[in-house]
């Protein structure tokens, strides 16, 4: 019995044989139609700090902002993931007080509130001298939902501490706090929560940790421009 051949269907031709896989117009490519960036924010805490702030959502998506008019300005993303915080503090020689210099330092992640469960997760790093810092880096844990994106509210993401063996506050400490940004396209930029003063519309800026302007905030960014 003879074969009987099978001829090979040629795929009908592309325009150009150079035409990458992701280039033919009958198979268009997915793509992301919006802007998510990986992002370190730093700040040091200022002489209004009280040794211990409760940082919320909103506070870290005011924190980079885009200035609207002189006095009005707008959060430049809608969604902020928290991957770790880190606090570096040293203690104060103090002269005439009977204490030895030393920091402690603190990040927990309470997140009591539900869709931003956190996992209860608290760390501390303490020195003893004024020659080596206080040290903790913390991540919130990969299953809490204070690990996952988040959008602008008033609700708490994670406690920052930095004080001195008598528990008063540490000017001068220095947080990171790694995050990650997303926005939409479907959802209108949110109005930074305090009102500033000064800005060239148009301008980003960094604000301070608790959203405040510089000149009120318990700290502030290092980045410039900073209102």
């Amino acid at each position: 019995m003879k074969k009987v051949s099978k001829k090979k269907v040629k795929k009908p031709a592309i325009a150009s044989a150079g035409v990458a896989r992701d280039e033919d117009p009958k198979l268009l490519p997915q793509l992301t139609d919006q802007l998510s960036v990986g992002f370190v924010l730093r700040f040091v805490t200022t002489s209004t700090w009280t040794g211990a702030y409760t940082v919320t959502y909103g506070n870290l998506l005011d924190a980079w902002f885009v200035a609207g008019t002189a006095t009005t300005a707008y959060q430049l993303f809608d969604f902020v993931k928290v991957k770790k915080v880190v606090v570096r503090s040293m203690g104060v020689n103090e002269p005439g007080v009977a204490i030895l210099p030393s920091a402690r330092v603190g990040v927990e992640f309470p997140g009591l509130v539900g869709g931003q469960f956190g996992s209860g997760k608290q760390r501390i790093g303490s020195a003893l001298g004024y020659d080596e810092p206080a040290f903790v880096s913390v991540k919130p844990d990969r299953m809490a939902q204070c690990a996952q994106y988040q959008p602008s509210t008033s609700n708490a993401a994670f406690i920052v501490r930095a004080v001195d063996g008598a528990r008063a506050a540490l000017i001068g400490s220095v947080i990171d706090v790694h995050v990650a940004y997303k926005n939409s396209g479907d959802i209108n930029p949110a109005a930074v929560t305090t009102a500033r003063a000064g800005l060239t519309p148009g301008l980003i800026y960094f604000g301070g940790l608790d959203g405040l302007s510089t000149a009120n905030t318990v700290a502030s960014s290092t980045f410039l421009p900073i209102a």
